[in-house]
């Protein structure tokens, strides 16, 4: 709990759609909003996003605001909803919504919290300069890896993504067969080609039953298309089941969890692997930014180079030929994070970061 007197927490989000970043956001303040010393607030800049509504249930102040027709809109909406709110901490969870408070901050003399590093290096040129510019103005700059920390050149702290294993069910037996899984959005930062061809090659050797695919964004018609003129005879065993809540009812048909990113936009600590791990998949993802301070190669999961497609199904096909190999592994998974990424730690460390702050 805060000490002293209830203090007021706003986050500020561009967006409450379907990414990891927005559930990691959705998980912290489920639990924060439980603590009767805080009064929490959400701003976004985008209606009727995915986490939306479960997100406005739980906070004392909630408010969309609009970035068209021009995004200097927010500049000048934005100051309103912060008296009005009167935070004692402003939390922003990308560089945009940074961007956006930086003034009000100011005049307000609002304690500054920047969270915008989700990533190990997505931003660049022009880009990076900004994420870099406020990053170095807040009083705390938090990251997600270590990795993105070195990327930016920021002094700041690690707040690793946290799972509710809550969550997350016992898996059923083997009557659903094997099924491989990807959660993530159909964006320029990840791989989905890598994914479907190693899928393909799995499906025509009969060592999966089934492929789904979580997610939304602007290339999903183009891999739909892809699958379809070059997988005919399998295009049934391919769910591209778009944005959904609820991906655990789907890891728990799964016995693979895999993402694919690309070299040049590297990953913080995903979101979705953490998931995998949780649920009882073993994680096979690209070795790029900090993935490695989350998966041990062949100890806990596996890591692979960028578009190792052959790399993927040769992992599969060898673990399903050695069951105990494969048990001992996921194993390790889940035990990696119940010790290292739980919800009361990541909770505890916000905690304590806020209270310095007050």
């Amino acid at each position: 709990m805060i000490e002293d007197k209830v203090k007021k927490i706003l986050f500020v989000v561009d967006s409450l759609g379907g990414g990891g970043k927005e559930r990691q956001l959705l998980e912290i303040i489920k639990v924060l909003s439980k603590d009767a010393g805080l009064r929490l607030g959400v701003i976004t800049f985008n209606k009727n996003k995915h986490y939306s509504t479960s997100i406005k249930a739980l906070v004392h102040f909630y408010k969309e605001l609009k970035k068209r027709p021009t995004r200097l809109e927010p500049f000048f909406t934005i100051w309103k909803q912060i008296r009005q709110f009167d935070p004692d901490i402003i939390h922003t969870w990308d560089s945009l919504s940074s961007m956006y408070c930086w003034l009000p901050i100011c005049f307000y003399n609002i304690r500054f919290v920047d969270g915008s590093i989700r990533d190990a290096g997505i931003e660049k040129g022009f880009q990076k300069w900004v994420k870099k510019f406020f990053l170095k103005r807040a009083e705390v700059a938090i990251a997600n890896s270590r990795a993105g920390l070195k990327y930016y050149d920021v002094n700041g702290t690690v707040l690793h993504n946290a799972i509710d294993l809550n969550r997350f069910h016992e898996k059923r037996g083997d009557e659903i067969g094997v099924n491989i899984i990807m959660v993530a959005n159909f964006s320029d930062y990840k791989d989905h080609e890598t994914f479907i061809k190693s899928s393909i090659t799995l499906l025509q050797y009969g060592i999966v039953d089934g492929v789904f695919l979580i997610g939304d964004g602007k290339n999903k018609n183009k891999f739909e298309d892809f699958v379809a003129s070059t997988c005919k005879t399998f295009i049934g065993k391919f769910h591209f089941l778009g944005s959904i809540t609820h991906v655990e009812d789907y890891l728990e048909k799964c016995q693979y969890g895999i993402l694919c990113s690309t070299c040049e936009y590297a990953e913080g600590i995903s979101n979705s692997v953490l998931e995998y791990m949780a649920a009882g998949l073993i994680p096979i993802a690209t070795n790029v930014g900090g993935m490695s301070e989350l998966i041990e190669d062949q100890k806990n999961g596996f890591l692979i180079d960028c578009g190792e497609s052959h790399r993927i199904a040769e992992i599969i096909t060898n673990l399903e030929r050695d069951p105990a190999q494969k048990q001992i592994i996921i194993a390790k998974a889940r035990k990696t994070v119940e010790e290292e990424f739980s919800l009361e730690a990541t909770i505890n460390t916000l905690l304590n970061l806020y209270n310095k702050l007050c």
